[in-house]
């Protein structure tokens, strides 16, 4: 159920409650027998949205009861300040701050699953996560182009991992164990210089570390480390062109090198940083009927972007797109 209110022309509110039925089977079925996991779960929410001169709040809550991790509150509050109108070639300013936390409950499988080297742990509690965002939108030249700016913060508490308990059976139970937190910040820019042609920009920094972990089995899972697979370094690029009967695009994506790991001890401690290419156009052929073509990795290069998983050299995809009815 969701229900909204307009209370003012500058304020609404919206309330809601969710039931969830989860009932499942889960085990090996040639060990059996399978356990039967159920869980019914109840969420109430609440949220204001105020809409002011030059300022928008948006401020809500959510209370989780969970049959696995009981009662949990989960706050949000996000803030956008109109700082500056501006005039021609500064067009606006505005800063935007956001503090929210989230909860991820345990899969079936972690809570109930059972057999020869796994114990269920009914008992698991909630994944969380703690969100701080700070930013600033600065638009000029009457809002033809766009420079945003963002700094975050990232604490994930209570993460789910499998601990081994006997290592002459390898028999164990999933648990919350681990902490990690990651921040770093992201910058964008969007402009179009002319009419049909537009321009975006990304760059993202991310530093992430391991808080805990105290049943790691491999070197890189040790407190200290990165977490893995998150490049500290990427950044993406689009070019577009949009005509009255045909569009095309040029995008390239970087990623910089990134930890991982093969876990079969090879020695292989990283994955390789790449860039790609990818090229798109569309032309209409009549107003209900449009052909389109898109080709990834252009320029063939190659790269994994997980460890032992090579990607896709050069490939595309065309077809036809009908639009049915409508003006």
């Amino acid at each position: 159920y969701q229900g909204d209110y307009l209370q003012r022309r500058w304020a609404s509110a919206t309330v809601g409650y969710e039931f969830e039925d989860e009932n499942g089977f889960v085990g090996d079925l040639n060990s059996p027998p399978l356990t039967h996991g159920l869980r019914l779960n109840h969420a109430t929410y609440a949220q204001e949205l105020l809409t002011l001169k030059r300022v928008t709040v948006v401020a809500g809550a959510r209370f989780v009861h969970n049959v696995t991790f009981g009662n949990k509150g989960v706050p949000r509050v996000a803030l956008v300040l109109q700082a500056r109108k501006g005039g021609q070639t500064f067009s606006g300013t505005r800063l935007r701050f956001s503090y929210a936390t989230g909860i991820k409950e345990a899969r079936l499988e972690e809570s109930f699953a059972s057999g020869p080297f796994i114990i269920p742990n009914p008992n698991l509690k909630a994944e969380e996560n703690r969100a701080f965002e700070a930013g600033i939108q600065q638009d000029f030249f009457g809002g033809k182009y766009t420079f945003t700016a963002t700094y975050y913060n990232n604490e994930f508490r209570n993460q789910i991992d499998f601990a081994i308990f006997d290592f002459n059976t390898f028999t164990g139970q999933y648990e919350n164990i681990n902490k990690s937190v990651a921040h770093g910040a992201e910058v964008e820019f969007h402009g179009r210089p002319w009419s049909r042609f537009s321009l975006d920009a990304g760059y993202s920094y991310t530093s992430t570390q391991i808080l805990e972990q105290p049943f790691a089995f491999d070197d890189l899972h040790q407190p200290g480390r990165p977490l893995l697979r998150r490049p500290k370094h990427s950044g993406t690029l689009l070019l577009t062109y949009l005509g009255s009967r045909w569009g095309g695009n040029l995008g390239g994506t970087f990623v910089g090198r990134r930890p991982d790991s093969d876990f079969l001890g090879f020695g292989i401690d990283h994955a390789a940083g790449y860039v790609r290419a990818d090229l798109g156009g569309w032309y209409a052929i009549t107003p209900r009927i449009t052909a389109y073509v898109n080709v990834e990795n252009v320029l063939n290069q190659h790269y994994n972007e997980v460890v032992g998983y090579p990607a896709l050299g050069a490939n595309f995809r065309a077809g036809m797109r009908f639009r049915i009815g409508g003006e």
